[in-house]
């Protein structure tokens, strides 16, 4: 049996837990940056700016197609990609701050 509601609602919830570990990573950016660098600050900001742009519109997506086929949701490659990319730099300016924390 697939229940399509389901799998849209597992998919809203996955991106609401990629906007929270995006602002808990912006936040611990922003609070090494005492240590790692004033860098680090400016990338903790522009990662916290991200995040809330990146929650309200995976959450309009999913009022938007709720009852609809969770296809369309995962069909958008541009923006499923443009996330993929912004979990790498996270990945990469996470890297960074370990290293160069003093």
């Amino acid at each position: 049996m697939h229940d399509e509601a389901a799998q849209l609602e597992r998919t809203a919830l996955a991106w609401s837990r990629t906007a929270l570990a995006l602002a808990v990573n912006g936040a611990l950016l922003v609070r090494s940056a005492e240590a790692s660098g004033e860098w680090a600050a400016v990338a903790g900001i522009g990662l916290l700016a991200v995040t809330l742009p990146v929650w309200i519109v995976t959450s309009r997506a999913y009022q938007r197609l709720k009852g609809g086929p969770a296809a369309a949701l995962l069909a958008r490659g541009g923006f499923t990609v443009g996330a993929a990319a912004l979990a790498v730099v996270v990945g990469v300016l996470d890297l960074a701050a370990v290293v160069t924390h003093r």
